[in-house]
This record gives structure tokens, sequence and C-alpha cells, in this order.
């Protein structure tokens, strides 16, 4: 199935909060400036999606457009 990560419920722009993973904190806000976060399915801790781009997940679990437009909304206005 093709879908963007932007609407999905396991995609997530908000940087590492739980203790051990400080050092991954940086990463994750900057990469959430250019429109990249994480996927709570990914194993990967260096790992970041494009949250616009078109791929083709058998995890993806859909959430409301209000929410992914919330998002949308979020990271053009903290685009640096």
């Amino acid at each position: 199935m093709t879908v963007t990560c932007i609407s999905c419920q396991h995609f997530t722009l908000k940087p590492r909060t739980a203790e051990g993973e400080a050092h991954y904190r940086a990463s994750d806000v900057a990469h959430a400036r250019i429109g990249m976060g994480r996927c709570a399915k990914e194993t990967l801790a260096l790992h970041w999606e494009p949250a616009e781009q078109a791929r083709n997940c058998d995890k993806h679990a859909p959430i409301a457009a209000d929410q992914a437009a919330a998002r949308r909304d979020w990271i053009r206005s903290n685009a640096t």
C-alpha cells in the first residue's frame, strides 16, 4: 500500500525523552524541522523518514485527517 508517514499513528516528530536517549534529541529536533520523523516500528535508532514522501508500508495505521494537517502545520511553522 502506498502511503505517507505523516498520516500514520506510528510516525512522530517529537524528540526522544527517555532516559539514556538524550544524545538523540538534537538529531530528532533537527530532522523534525526539515519534515522528517521516526517510526515507532523502526528498529534502527538513527533512522528518520520524510513525512510527505510516498512509500510502500504494510505497517501504516491511518490517523484522522485533522491530525495529519496539524503535523503539516507544525512542520511549516518550525521549518528552518
